[in-house]
């Protein structure tokens, strides 16, 4: 993987990052600040995103508040390139969510997704159904977790 790639996110590694800077996922924040990786996102993205960070019981549980988040969602829009045309080209039907952050790949000709979701980490295992047919698919969009993708980027960049 050669720096500046062209990345997405999904939900999970955005509110990570808002909870734990200093964490993989931060770290991948900062990473995308320093322009080693060019993020993309989607109103999808960002609507999933507001959701999640609107729960109470989060803002309750990690000690959050309004302002906070607005801060982060619009430092993330200054952050990544909002992309509009996003077609629906990938079926998922165990997570129809998941398959948007597939197809804003796809849109954007991006090469790698950022996830812990199990289920979007699933379409690697070349072991099931699924995993073989998005291999097959797409063989060179990779899905990553945020750890995975600091290991291969510390592998590629110069040291600081």
């Amino acid at each position: 993987m050669k720096p500046p790639d062209r990345v997405v996110f999904d939900c999970n590694v955005f509110f990570q990052a808002f909870i734990s800077g200093s964490g993989p996922a931060g770290q991948l924040l900062q990473a995308v600040s320093e322009k080693s990786l060019t993020l993309f996102v989607s109103a999808f993205v960002l609507e999933e995103l507001t959701d999640v960070l609107s729960r109470p019981h989060l803002a309750s549980q990690f000690k959050f508040t309004r302002e906070r988040v607005a801060e982060y969602l619009d430092s993330l829009v200054q952050l990544a390139t909002m992309t509009t045309d996003v077609p629906h080209v990938f079926e998922f039907p165990r997570d129809p969510k998941d398959a948007h952050y597939v197809d804003l790949a796809l849109a954007v000709d991006a090469k790698l997704i950022v996830s812990r979701d199990k289920d979007l980490l699933s379409l690697r295992d070349a072991a099931t159904g699924e995993g073989r047919d998005f291999l097959s698919r797409y063989p060179g969009l990779l899905i990553l977790t945020p750890p995975e993708v600091l290991k291969l980027l510390a592998a590629t960049l110069p040291p600081k």
